[in-house]
């Protein structure tokens, strides 16, 4: 019996592919990022355009020539409703309403500034030197001055307000000199086109109530 010729079959040798390395693999990805955020730039934030503010006193000019010049002054922390706890411009846009500026920010805590414009102004208004923040002593001072603001903003037409309830009150605290309400409006310029100009009308308010202080100082303490 013949042997029978076995047939050999020429199976297609099928290659294995090489592995690529980590590295080379994320090439081609890193490339097309650069090249994405190259074509969308516009994409990347915008510069802030935010601009900081504070308030200001009033001019060494409005010192009146006839004012006491020796009363020496303690003046308390300033109260501010909630609402201005906030560190942007409050913009008045109804009566129940308040807006709150991106681009006007305070540049201090209102608080802080509202007490320090008015120690300012007094010591302006008064001719004196001797203002003393939140704390002092007794035998320091010839009056304490207590300040509450219940509202101060501008709005968007640029009209100010500022309402404030205000005592003064003998060293130590305990006899009440003089007490009253100060209520007073200015118009200036809007807030959303010339913030600097909406917190000039604000300065300008706390320059009123100064002048209403300096006024009920003047009359309530004894002459040095």
């Amino acid at each position: 019996m013949k042997p029978t010729n076995r047939i050999q079959m020429a199976w297609p040798k099928i290659s294995t592919p090489k592995r690529q390395s980590f590295a080379a693999c994320l090439l081609p990805g890193l490339g097309v990022c650069v090249g994405l955020s190259g074509c969308f730039g516009f994409l990347k934030p915008s510069p802030s355009i935010a601009r900081y503010f504070v308030l200001t006193p009033v001019p060494a000019a409005d010192a009146p020539a006839n004012a006491p010049g020796t009363i020496a002054i303690g003046i308390g922390q300033v109260r501010l409703p909630s609402y201005l706890f906030n560190s942007s411009l409050a913009v008045r846009r109804g009566s129940n309403e308040i807006d709150y500026s991106q681009s006007a920010l305070w540049a201090e805590r209102l608080d802080s500034g509202v007490q320090r414009v008015l120690a300012a102004n007094l010591a302006t208004l008064l001719r004196t030197q001797h203002v003393h923040l939140s704390s002092w002593r007794s035998e320091d001072v010839s009056a304490e001055v207590y300040v509450v603001i219940e509202q101060f903003d501008v709005d968007a037409g640029g009209e100010g307000v500022l309402v404030a309830g205000w005592r003064i009150l003998a060293a130590g605290g305990e006899k009440l000199l003089r007490s009253g309400e100060s209520r007073s409006k200015r118009k200036g310029p809007e807030p959303d086109k010339d913030p600097s100009g909406a917190v000039a009308t604000l300065s300008e308010l706390l320059g009123d109530l100064g002048r209403q202080l300096a006024q009920a100082l003047s009359e309530a303490t004894p002459k040095q």
